[in-house]
């Protein structure tokens, strides 16, 4: 199938869901996914002890308010549990002093995880959509407006091949499109700066997991969340797929980008394990696995811009762009383009919800 009704471009959390949203309504259409996977910034690598759980490397938590997860968690009969906060915090303030332990975790917001691994999400979502409409490895790397049709031209194993759909759907954060997408092609000067001011959620972002055969933690009345200005992590939580398996520590790592390029996977894991052994004990040295996620040197993911800049949720300004995109055709749906939770799960649900509203509601040809 070389055409559809709409091609979406990006096969994450938002592009999979617009999918299942059109497959639903029978609107046809044709996902094109750049990596040998799906699921965007959503990934996870296995326990190793269980092939049916996952640690997650990439968003982790949802909250009680953000509803569109939720349902659409029910919609794909998918479990969740709650995040593990029982027993008392550490902080490690000082290199020379010992880490402090502080009662309990009150005032703490309850966030909740999908059961088995945030993958668990993204493979339930493929497993709905029609498999002959959905490709790994191709990267669009070029679109074109003719004719009033969408031309996208995407690699595949160094081949070249052409599809053409009425509409398009980008799925994608915004700085990847100026990047890969050559928007200055169809899009006016002011529409593509506005693209590039957008920052890359989790782009400057790397975490570090250890997975273990019990949680020795909780034994010792330790919730697993631990604050540091030690490092190289700062901040710690207990990162088990599931409430009594798949036990596991994650963080996140405080060095900025530059610094972590000094550093091989390797040696960023043993400097995250000797901080894990520092802050829990000799048993957090007692590992099963270890992973090291860097988001800042993915090129799917981060742009040279995102390593320079300090964190900061997108902001983009939809309805200014509304009536260019609607006479185009053509509709933005990565989490930052969400008008609430921008940066979230629950944005990237929310962009593409409005993107399939967009879709639905444009008249025919």
């Amino acid at each position: 199938m070389n055409s559809a009704e709409v091609i979406i471009v990006g096969g994450g959390v938002s592009g999979l869901y617009i999918a299942l949203r059109l497959q639903e309504t029978h609107i046809p259409y044709l996902l094109l996914e750049a990596k040998s996977t799906f699921g965007g910034r959503i990934a996870g690598q296995p326990t190793g002890t269980d092939s049916d759980l996952s640690v997650d490397l990439g968003p982790t938590w949802f909250w009680a308010h953000q509803t569109r997860i939720r349902q659409l968690l029910k919609h794909l009969n998918t479990e969740w549990f709650e995040q593990y906060s029982q027993g008392d915090a550490l902080y490690h303030m000082h290199p020379e002093e010992a880490p402090s332990r502080t009662p309990g975790n009150a005032g703490a917001i309850t966030s909740y995880r999908v059961k088995g691994g945030m993958q668990k999400l993204i493979t339930a979502l493929t497993g709905h959509l029609d498999q002959t409409s959905i490709r790994t490895e191709h990267a669009a790397m070029d679109i074109k407006k003719q004719n009033n049709l969408w031309q996208v031209t995407a690699v595949n194993h160094g081949d070249e091949k052409t599809f053409t759909a009425n509409q398009l759907v980008v799925a994608l954060p915004p700085r990847l499109i100026v990047k890969y997408l050559k928007p200055q092609q169809y899009l006016s000067e002011e529409l593509v700066n506005a693209l590039q001011a957008q920052q890359t959620w989790m782009s400057g972002q790397a975490k570090f997991v250890a997975v273990y055969n019990k949680s020795f933690w909780r034994k010792k009345g330790l919730s697993g969340q631990a604050f540091s200005r030690v490092g190289p992590m700062v901040e710690i939580h207990d990162g088990s797929s599931a409430e009594d398996s798949g036990f596991a520590l994650f963080g996140f790592i405080g060095l900025p980008p530059a610094a972590r390029t000094q550093l091989s996977s390797e040696q960023l894991k043993s400097q995250c394990l000797a901080q894990l052994g520092v802050l829990f004990g000799p048993e957090a040295l007692d590992v099963e696995t270890s992973y090291v996620k860097d988001w800042a040197q993915d090129k799917w993911v981060a742009t040279d811009q995102d390593r320079k800049e300090s964190p900061m949720h997108a902001a983009f300004a939809a309805t200014k762009h509304e009536k260019e995109l609607g006479s185009l055709r053509l509709n933005f749906a990565a989490s930052e383009f969400a008008q609430l939770e921008a940066g979230y799960l629950e944005g990237a649900l929310a962009a593409a919800d409005t993107a399939v509203n967009s879709v639905k509601s444009c008249p025919p040809l």
